[in-house]
């Protein structure tokens, strides 16, 4: 018989316990793997297979994080007093929690390499102007910089964000990220990310477009969008777009997870992109009182004009 204790703080723990030994046992190499591909984009797909180093580390941070039973407790309350006021994302940047992973630097690195951004920057040891739009807190910003660091050792970088939360704005600033208004602010940039907003705006047709037209000629882009698409407007009172990034949602969900990333991949040519690698990875967020972390299915496609 289940052991069922008595009180809030008890069965928190008892729960969280129960919740972390489920996540310690569960099949992580499923986070980065299909069970079918869309055959169109099949020869694009990187697979990474397993997780690295470098994000059991940071689960294990996260781990370590989510045990420190008052700090969650104070996160619980202050969550409850100030999401009166502001959005989620404002208090998660005000209380520092929430952190976010995606791949790791060289998991990055492997991703560009098979899009040939090598070639694209062959021979070019300019400034690379970096733009990441929607960065958050800027912690998935800087392991992305990283990555493109590391293959162009000799290249000076620039790096630029747009973020909508005043309070996440402070915190690229802490890391010397220069903040901008607009995307149409630059122009050819050399490399534009935007990871897990296109079914958080307003519109996200009008965003594919700007980044279109901000992106130079021999330039990158690197998207993410987690699947199935369900989309979230955190700042405005009916939390829907403008217009859907993909027809018939929301019926997509009834469709398997192969025809959704194929439907996703078209509505980007449609722009004008070009697709060149793309992989799946786990969107995972730190955790609560609950469990020490959260994930979901991202798709990362990295195209060209």
């Amino acid at each position: 018989m289940d052991y069922s204790p008595r009180g809030f703080l008890a069965r928190a723990v008892v729960d969280k316990t129960r919740n972390d030994i489920s996540l310690d046992n569960c099949d992580m190499s499923a986070w980065y793997t299909l069970s079918k591909l869309p055959e169109k984009y099949e020869k694009r797909f990187v697979n990474m297979q397993n997780p690295d180093e470098i994000t059991l580390k940071w689960l294990e941070q996260s781990k370590e994080v989510s045990g420190k039973l008052w700090l969650q407790l104070w996160h619980l309350i202050a969550k409850a007093f100030l999401s009166v006021f502001l959005t989620q994302t404002d208090v998660n940047g005000i209380l520092k929690r929430g952190s976010m992973f995606i791949l790791s630097e060289p998991q990055f690195r492997y991703l560009l390499v098979k899009s040939g951004i090598e070639n694209a920057f062959a021979g070019d040891s300019r400034e690379i102007q970096v733009l990441d739009i929607g960065a958050g807190d800027g912690e998935v910003t800087l392991r992305l910089v990283n990555g493109i660091a590391s293959i162009f050792p000799s290249s000076p970088m620039k790096l630029y964000a747009t973020e909508s939360s005043w309070i996440m704005r402070s915190r690229l600033a802490e890391k010397q990220i220069t903040v901008l208004e607009e995307i149409n602010q630059l122009r050819d940039v050399e490399f534009i990310s935007c990871l897990n907003v296109l079914d958080r705006c307003i519109d996200p047709h009008q965003l594919l477009y700007d980044m279109y037209n901000a992106l130079a000629p021999n330039g990158r882009l690197l998207l993410a969008l987690v699947l199935p698409y369900s989309h979230y407007v955190e700042k405005n009172s009916s939390h829907m777009p403008l217009r859907p990034l993909m027809e018939h949602w929301p019926s997509l969900s009834c469709l398997p997870m192969e025809k959704e990333i194929e439907k996703f991949f078209e509505q980007l040519e449609h722009v004008g992109f070009k697709i060149l690698s793309w992989t799946k990875a786990p969107y995972l967020c730190e955790g609560d009182l609950k469990q020490y972390f959260y994930w979901l299915n991202d798709i990362l496609v990295v195209c060209s004009k």
